[in-house]
């Protein structure tokens, strides 16, 4: 943290250089060379030029903002270096200090984009190389727009408030609070806009320090962005204290009192909240089946039947514990009319219903068109039909291509054949003659925050998602998509099973903690095989804030943010009106 602070200050807030005239402009330092100084070193030494160089391009701004996105990146799934996260906002935002117009947001920009670029570098291994390439430049530049525009609304309104150290306490305690409520409704903006986007949010790096993420069954995965945001920048403005020369020197505190105290508060009721003991009823045992068939291999229609053969294996392994469910992943099991019958005896023997991944359709009555969906079905044990649940977000280029009739060269981006169609309503699962119910939900469908709490009804006891994360090889993308579920649970009070085609099969109980997952014995996510979880469901603690009322948090800093963008506005237009006049 020091050494951060230190390079920080150095770069953007010392004194001028020996040799260097100051120039006051709005926003920060100028640095202009007299004419009269004349260096009196020989020219051409290599050594002084090396040197020159590395210093010029250790206080290039485009550089600090590729490493303030490296580090951004680094805090997430893979290698969850999650503390960085608490430097990310304050140091994004020193880097764009004393900036204006493109050069503001073209700082802002590089630094998200190296983020995305990185932290979505799992995209390159999906099996279809021109539309892998396409898909990660295109995803990483949209998805860095949104947060660019964080640093360039808090530049453009309050670009004096990052070198202007006469601010009042109250104005900079503020202004954290406005840049943090900012952050909050651009994540709110970015999981709902062109049909969503809600992957690695702020908060999503600290799905493992469960005491502080706690917060969330109030205010969404939205309260840990808010209170990282905040804490970042009111560092930021305790390090301008800090170098600037006073008669107190603690001065600096005063900006930390209030984020610190409030997240002493939260960490505390976090604490409290794990403490609550919990009347266990007999543990529900879920059996999962992992097959890790290669995304390639789920393209080809030559290989179903032994595709088949490898997911029944599994499943007769797995049901020599008696499980109350047994679990196949999305895409992993081609079911077809020949094999049904072996997969309903496989059911019968054994006593136990099955959740699974199918491609269903229906014929449009009025067009004849046929509709087809990525779905998940239970099947009971018995004759009786099976409940299906038809995957309400689909992920663009990968289950529809956008325009696709009126721009018929888009489907040559993705590697489908056709397009799936949305489906309209969330589904229950009756497991056990109704004792529990089960909430399914299809790939990265657990990344949409307001999308799971539409899917928690009063009686669902347990949530579960079938996904196929194998288009991204063995990688980052399994660990990042169950951290994003971590918060599913806080969020809504009600555990989740996981079923993964190769990772990362697991269970999480109402608190965000991953208990078990597939592969933690040998190290091995990635594998084939299968796993029994025994999740004690016990009693319901009732339903969480955030699921009974939703994103209450999340719109109300959206409007917090946009009125004091109309406040910031407002102002400047009267005063260039009192200027002119």
């Amino acid at each position: 943290m020091a050494v951060v602070a230190t390079a920080i200050t150095r770069i953007f807030f010392s004194k001028p250089a020996r040799g260097f005239m100051r120039e006051t402009v709005t926003g920060g330092w100028r640095l202009r060379k007299p004419k009269a100084v004349r260096s009196t070193r020989r020219e051409g030494s290599g050594n002084l030029a090396r040197l020159s160089a590395i210093k010029k391009l250790g206080q290039s701004r485009w550089l600090l903002a590729m490493l303030v996105g490296l580090a951004w990146a680094l805090a997430y799934p893979e290698p969850r270096w999650s503390i960085f996260a608490w430097l990310v906002p304050g140091c994004l935002l020193a880097v764009v200090s004393g900036r204006e117009g493109w050069r503001l947001f073209g700082l802002a920009f590089l630094a998200a984009l190296v983020f995305r670029l990185v932290s979505l570098r799992f995209l390159l291994n999906i099996p279809h190389t021109g539309g892998a390439v396409g898909g990660w430049l295109a995803l990483s530049v949209s998805a860095a727009l949104f947060s660019a525009a964080w640093a360039w609304i808090c530049g453009v309104w309050f670009r004096c408030g990052l070198v202007d150290q006469n601010w009042p306490w109250i104005k900079r305690f503020c202004f954290g609070l406005f840049a943090a409520a900012v952050w909050v409704g651009i994540e709110m903006f970015q999981a709902r806009a062109l049909g969503g986007y809600p992957w690695n949010f702020l908060g999503v790096t600290q799905f493992e320090n469960n005491p502080l993420i706690q917060i969330a069954a109030f205010t969404g995965v939205y309260g840990v962005s808010f209170l990282i945001v905040w804490f970042s920048v009111s560092v930021l403005f305790a390090i301008l204290k800090i170098r600037r020369a006073t008669a107190n020197p603690w001065a600096w505190m005063t900006d930390l009192a209030a984020p610190c105290i409030v997240l002493v508060c939260v960490c505390t009721f976090g604490f409290l909240r794990l403490d609550v003991i919990v009347k266990i009823s007999e543990p529900f045992r879920v059996a999962v089946v992992q097959p890790s068939i290669p995304q390639r291999l789920i393209w080809e229609s030559g290989n179903k039947e032994e595709r088949m053969d490898k997911v029944l294996e599994l499943s007769e392994l797995a049901l020599v514990s008696k499980p109350d469910v047994l679990i196949w992943p999305e895409s992993s099991a081609p079911v077809t009319q020949e094999n049904w019958p072996r997969v309903k005896r496989l059911l019968q023997e054994a006593n136990t219903p099955l959740i699974l991944g199918i491609d269903d359709f229906e014929r449009d009555a009025d067009t004849g068109e046929d509709r087809f969906y990525n779905s998940a079905a239970f099947v009971p044990v018995d004759d009786s039909a099976p409940v299906v649940y038809r995957k309400r977000r689909l992920v663009m280029f990968g289950e529809y291509i956008p325009f696709e009739k009126a721009l018929p060269f888009m489907k040559y981006l993705s590697p489908i054949g056709a397009s799936f169609s949305a489906g309209t309503e969330a589904v229950q699962f009756p497991v056990g003659e109704g004792k529990t119910t089960m909430a399914p939900v299809i790939c990265y469908e657990d990344a949409f925050p307001h999308g799971v709490r539409e899917h928690v009804l009063p009686g669902t006891t347990l949530l579960v998602n079938l996904t196929n994360d194998g288009w991204f090889g063995e990688g980052p993308a399994q660990w990042q998509h169950a951290a994003n579920a971590v918060f599913r649970c806080i969020e809504n009070r009600v555990p989740m099973v996981r079923s993964c085609n190769n990772g990362l099969s697991c269970w999480v109980d109402r608190f965000g903690r991953v208990r078990r997952f597939f592969g933690e014995e040998n190290g091995d996510i990635y594998g084939a095989g299968f796993a029994v979880f025994e999740i004690p469901l016990g009693q319901a603690l009732g339903r969480s804030f955030y699921n009974r009322h939703g994103d209450v948090f999340g719109w109300s800093c959206l409007v917090l943010g946009l009125a004091g963008i109309i406040a910031r506005l407002a102002k400047r237009r009267l005063h260039t009106r009192r200027k002119i006049g």
